[in-house]
């Protein structure tokens, strides 16, 4: 079958055209994949270098997609070597598409959208009116993030980047203050105190330095320290470490969350993603992709812009 196949992880992923076909064990299923998506989980895995990674190759990369099962049904999957025409997954483990939905968006957004909504139900336990900061608001899961966020009755809605052009967009999308991390450290400072003073959860997707500036910028100046600060952290664009201060979890009711693949249950994983297309039915949120047929994979691995990459198959 043809796939985007991985023999070296420090070299870039190579179109194949007969790598072997999959066969499925007794309580999977073969999926028709339609689409898939260049996600930033996807090249880490292409690489060999996210936390749930094996050394073994070769390895077709790829972690969801829009296929077909055998009945001709249109699903959105979660599952491991989706850059291939075919892809064996777990019984269930896919939730069905609503019709007329676009499967090329759905393809890029579905894993982005999910980051945010997934934290925001299941480890922050977000309540309508709550006030929402978002590091890193301007890529494409920061985005979504702030449509998310508004949807889901957020009173507030605060988007920290570094992208001055691309922030000042996200006002449209439901940002209620912008705050740019390419200001002056005093300005910006200020600025974050001021933000954070009464924030109540925080979806970090920059992790590094970034977030260590921001913390010790909020913590001492919460109006009140009682009241609980969810530090959810998703992504780590900024850093893989942070250099956190001992007294930022001492000096105020600090929770600092994961979020992320082991840390939300399957069920509810399956139940945001239905969420998920049942308010793209509703209200399409905004999301661009570029799509490519994977024979392209070696211009598409190394595209830039706000447009995510989507492979396309069959």
């Amino acid at each position: 079958m043809k796939a985007i196949v991985v023999r070296n992880f420090n070299q870039s992923p190579k179109f194949e055209t007969d790598f072997p076909t999959p066969t499925p064990q007794p309580n999977e299923v073969l999926i028709n994949v339609t689409a898939s998506s260049l996600s930033n989980r996807a090249r880490s895995g292409a690489t060999g270098s996210h936390y749930t990674s094996t050394d073994k190759l070769p390895m077709i990369p790829g972690v969801d997609g829009i296929g077909t099962l055998p009945t001709g049904e249109q699903v959105y999957f979660v599952n491991e070597g989706s850059f291939a025409e075919q892809v064996p997954v777990k019984k269930g483990h896919w939730v069905a598409v609503p019709d007329g939905l676009d499967a090329i968006k759905l393809a890029g957004m579905m894993n982005p959208a999910l980051s945010s909504w997934m934290a925001l139900h299941y480890r922050a336990h977000f309540s309508v009116g709550q006030k929402v900061m978002i590091l890193g608001a301007t890529g494409n899961a920061g985005m979504l993030a702030v449509q998310i966020a508004k949807r889901l009755g957020a009173a507030e809605i605060i988007a920290v980047a570094r992208n001055t052009k691309k922030l000042n967009q996200l006002t449209e999308l439901g940002a209620t203050q912008l705050i740019d991390l390419s200001e002056g450290s005093t300005e910006l400072n200020a600025k974050l105190a001021e933000a954070g003073r009464d924030v109540d959860i925080v979806l970090d997707y920059l992790w590094g330095n970034v977030t260590a500036d921001t913390m010790t910028a909020i913590i001492p100046h919460r109006q009140n320290n009682q009241q609980p600060l969810q530090w959810v952290e998703i992504g780590s664009s900024a850093g893989l470490t942070a250099p956190l201060p001992s007294a930022v979890f001492r000096a105020t009711a600090l929770e600092l969350i994961g979020s992320g693949q082991g840390s939300v249950a399957s069920i509810n994983i399956l139940h945001s993603l239905s969420a998920i297309l049942a308010a793209e039915k509703a209200q399409p949120f905004t999301f661009y992709t570029h799509a490519l047929p994977i024979a392209d994979v070696e211009m598409g691995w190394h595209l830039s812009g706000n447009k995510r990459v989507v492979f396309t198959l069959n």
